[in-house]
């Protein structure tokens, strides 16, 4: 009960006094044990090793590396009259020690404007959404974004440029059993084509031309590339490495079936990640060998999409501990590394350019170049508001005319609320 209290101080004081401290001294003390678990079996197992940095003496080599770091931004505006999409895949490609003019360059790889209620300027074919909400549309541009990620890099490998390395911000595979339902639409003709040149699809079997299949061609394409390629994930979220590892000492014997089950269990039940549990094992420049696992999980909902799903290759996660103040990044490929040292060496080496940042730094750039910016999205919104608004004016209807300005204004605003004041008697 609140009594003669604010809420703000009552929910302070129960936050702080009870039952907070308990509560987070558990999870602490759970941290820990599981932590000494994993430590030791990371030990045995030989996973943890140190990572050199020479800090200025590693680049007097590390100029000579060419490296492509790839990114997309997305926009996306969903009124009731349209769907505008913008979407884009950027390269920034660098090499120290090449002249000023020479050192570094942005490509464009893949673009592209339309609208995704509009049948004739649209990247899918269209389809009904059988949710009739935001739904289908949001899963459309996550797809989107991701295939139009991975075939950047797709193109630099069909065109056959070459790099020492290259870097995904984000997974280099992504889960995708949410777009394997029967109401997802395809991927128009004309863009596996643009996308995918190396692609031969079959133009008349309709599923060739899912997101599911054209994803499944990039990733093995890119599977047998001739250069590293890498996905970079800032935050994790994911339980991905843990798990693997348990299951991986569980067949060994060295740990219980039982334990298994239990540590599995409160994993789960405190929301202990991969991520807050390795920041408490590995010190600064310190990293884990990657494991193979399996990125996409056998589910019943594959329906049709069952072998293709088996298919899929397996990617191999690692950590790398870039900071002593933030949690370890993760670290993906479709290939097991070969020069796993030397690579991390350079991943390491190019988060520690700015201070306390932790993060590859052609990354941040090219995060930055690809993103659609906001006053963009902004001005298109308007644009198709007015438009609307045109229309409604033509139609000369007081009920449409009033739902086009609701569009336009965008909700209630301040100077519409009442005065200050008492109210009058």
């Amino acid at each position: 009960m609140i009594n003669n209290s604010t809420l703000f101080t009552s929910f302070i004081e129960n936050l702080v006094k009870n039952p907070s401290p308990k509560i987070q001294k558990n999870f602490m003390d759970i941290s820990s044990k599981i932590a000494e678990t994993i430590r030791r079996i990371c030990d045995e197992e030989g996973l943890i090793f140190n990572v050199s940095y020479e800090s200025k003496n590693y680049w007097s080599e590390g100029k000579n590396y060419e490296a492509c770091f790839v990114d997309g931004g997305v926009y996306s505006g969903f009124v009731s009259s349209s769907a505008p999409f913008a979407i884009r895949a950027k390269s920034y490609i660098v090499k120290p020690n090449k002249s000023l003019l020479e050192r570094e360059r942005f490509e464009e790889s893949i673009a592209y404007m339309g609208d995704l209620y509009d049948s004739k300027n649209n990247i899918y074919d269209l389809t009904e959404d059988p949710y009739e909400d935001n739904q289908l549309l949001h899963k459309k541009k996550d797809a989107a974004r991701i295939m139009f990620e991975t075939t950047a890099i797709v193109k630099h490998v069909f065109e056959k440029q070459k790099f020492d390395y290259c870097f995904l911000h984000g997974p280099i595979q992504t889960p995708i059993m949410p777009f394997s339902g029967p109401e997802f639409p395809l991927f128009k003709k004309e863009v596996v084509k643009n996308i995918l040149p190396f692609f031969k699809f079959d133009e008349s079997k309709e599923t060739d031309r899912h997101f599911i299949n054209t994803y499944f061609n990039a990733l093995n394409y890119l599977s047998k590339a001739k250069f590293p390629i890498y996905g970079i994930v800032e935050r994790t979220t994911s339980t991905i490495y843990l798990r693997n590892l348990l299951y991986r000492a569980v067949k060994k014997g060295k740990i219980a079936e039982n334990d298994y089950d239990k540590i599995i269990s409160t994993i789960k039940r405190y929301k202990i990640t991969d991520g807050n549990l390795f920041e408490l094992i590995l010190s600064d420049c310190q990293a884990l060998k990657p494991l193979e696992v399996e990125k996409q999980i056998p589910s019943k909902a594959w329906g049709e999409w069952q072998v293709q799903m088996n298919s899929f290759p397996k990617a191999y996660v690692g950590y790398l501990k870039t900071n002593e103040h933030q949690s370890p990044i993760r670290i993906e490929s479709l290939q097991n590394p070969i020069k796993i040292k030397k690579d991390y060496e350079y991943i390491l080496a190019t988060s520690k350019l700015l201070p306390n940042y932790g993060y590859p730094v052609g990354l941040d750039i090219v995060d930055r170049a690809a993103k659609i910016p906001a006053w963009l999205g902004r001005a298109a919104k308007e644009h198709y508001s007015k438009y609307y608004l045109d229309l409604a004016i033509e139609k000369n209807d007081k009920k449409t005319i009033s739902s086009a300005l609701n569009m336009l204004q965008g909700g209630r605003f301040w100077t519409k609320r009442p005065k200050a004041g008492k109210v009058a008697k």
